[in-house]
């Protein structure tokens, strides 16, 4: 009995968070169902010399602004997982269009994208927030392209990242501007290590009704900062790492289109995920707890 041939993916940003997850979520599985394109800027940084010595993973290299060049690198790919940078959102809607236009013309029949939950009427709603609405833009590009080519695709729609409260800086002043917006202020939160699971799912099963020509939108958590820093103190001993307020202050004015704009944003609209109803579809969703303690710098061995 002859065995089918492995279905080709192209993962983009897959020596990233989101990429990365996925990449290892698709490994996961008992039987092989796809052969993985791994996409990288340098192919022999270590993660991607780490990628290349995976079964069915090849790596390759090349830059988003070349995306047919990226394309002629897999062999008839039936898959693409695009994941966008979003810190130049005039650059992330012109790559991001850029590159499913030359994925539809290498013949991809199934796009996984992930996008951003944007509030209520996600659907139709870019918002104001800069990148968020190039999300948005993408979104409607590849539903045009795909009506036309008979492709399929998923939007995946995270809210806020776990992974943007580090120890670092950033992750400093990441809490330090949310609780500009008061203690009592909400914030969904879901962790890329998830996404990329529920990624791999919509690879596996593209021709479901679940997956077919729909968005999913995930998030573990809906907790206010106080619940934050009260959980934090309790499973690590220690203040929540924050900066100044007024440095949080100097963060949204610099950094206006990329975070200053958002910040405004969680506090007069928000994301708007059915938590409860995320986690029933989707039990590993973790919550903040569960995420400090297994994926964090804090966990606990």
């Amino acid at each position: 009995m002859s065995v089918a041939p492995l279905r080709r993916i192209l993962v983009s940003g897959a020596t990233g968070k989101q990429g990365g997850a996925l990449v290892t979520a698709l490994l996961a599985q008992p039987t092989p169902s796809f052969e993985i394109y791994a996409l990288t800027r340098n192919a022999n940084s270590q993660g991607a010399k780490s990628l290349a010595s995976k079964p069915n993973v090849k790596v390759i290299q090349g830059d988003f602004s070349n995306p047919s060049a990226i394309f002629a690198q897999v062999p008839q790919p039936w898959g693409f997982f695009s994941v966008t940078n979003p810190m130049n959102h005039v650059r992330e809607e012109a790559q991001g269009i850029a590159m499913t236009k030359a994925a539809i013309e290498s013949g991809v029949r199934h796009i996984v994208f992930t996008a951003t939950d944007r509030g209520a009427g996600s659907d139709n709603n870019p918002t104001i927030v800069p990148h968020f609405a190039s999300k948005y833009a993408i979104e409607k590009d590849i539903v045009s392209r795909s009506e036309k080519s008979g492709a399929t695709y998923t939007f995946l729609r995270p809210v806020a990242f776990y992974e943007n409260f580090s120890n670092d800086f950033l992750g400093k002043g990441f809490i330090s501007m949310w609780r500009l917006n008061g203690s009592d202020s909400k914030l969904q939160f879901v962790s890329t290590k998830d996404i990329g699971k529920v990624a791999a799912e919509a690879f596996l099963k593209a021709d479901t009704e679940k997956y077919r020509n729909t968005a999913v939108s995930l998030a573990g958590d809906d907790i206010s900062l106080r619940d934050f820093d009260r959980v934090f103190k309790e499973e690590t001993g220690k203040q929540l790492p924050e900066t100044f307020g007024l440095v949080a202050k100097g963060l949204k004015l610099a950094l206006h289109d990329q975070l200053g704009i958002m910040f405004n944003w969680f506090k007069s609209d928000g994301f708007s995920v059915d938590v409860n109803a995320a986690r029933q579809t989707y039990p590993f969703l973790k919550d903040f707890r569960q995420w400090l303690n297994t994926e964090s710098a804090w966990r606990k061995e």
